[in-house]
Parts: C-alpha cells; sequence; structure tokens
C-alpha cells in the first residue's frame, strides 16, 4: 500500500487513508480534480496527503520545502506525482489497484 522514495536523502513514505483524502479535499476546498490545472498547487497537496499518516503534524510549506529539495538535487515534479499516483493506486483510489 505505501510507496517510498527518496527525497533530499531522506526516504519519504506515502500512504493514503480516508483521513489523508479528506484533509486534502478540505485543503482544496473541495473535489481533487478541481486541481488539475494547477499541477505545483496539486503535487504538493499530493505529497502533504501521503505525507500525514508518519508525519501528522506535517504542513504544507514541509511539502512545498521536500519537492524544492528533490527539484534541486535534479528530481523532476512528475517523479514526485508519479509517486504519489503509485501510492493512490495501490490504497485503492485510483484506478488499477494491485
Amino acid at each position: 500500500m505505501d510507496v517510498c522514495m527518496e527525497i533530499a536523502g531522506e526516504t519519504v513514505r506515502l500512504r493514503y487513508t480516508i483521513g489523508s483524502m479528506c484533509a486534502m479535499e478540505d485543503r482544496a476546498g473541495g473535489a481533487l480534480e478541481a486541481l488539475l490545472d494547477r499541477p505545483f498547487t496539486a503535487a504538493r497537496l499530493l505529497l502533504w496527503g501521503g505525507m500525514l499518516e508518519d508525519q501528522p503534524r506535517a504542513a504544507l510549506a514541509d511539502a512545498g520545502r521536500r519537492i524544492d529539495a528533490h527539484l534541486a538535487a535534479g528530481g523532476t515534479l512528475d517523479e514526485i506525482v508519479e509517486a504519489c499516483a503509485e501510492a493512490l493506486r495501490r490504497a485503492g483510489f485510483l484506478g488499477g489497484a494491485e
């Protein structure tokens, strides 16, 4: 169910639950699909939501700093989004769960 990725030398475990999905919708002010035209906001929100299970006090700014560190190290925003999408699939919130 979890996906782990390395960001700035630290392993970040992504896990989505009903609680984290609701937290993301609350922060988004509605359905997450509305963020599809805001890729940076969506990536930060998805990373934050995936971090909540391990780091319940994580703030959106924490997720943003992790993305900044990943990009500074040569990573891409797509890598973050792909890891989040895989974790969402594994949790059963996105089609194609294994």
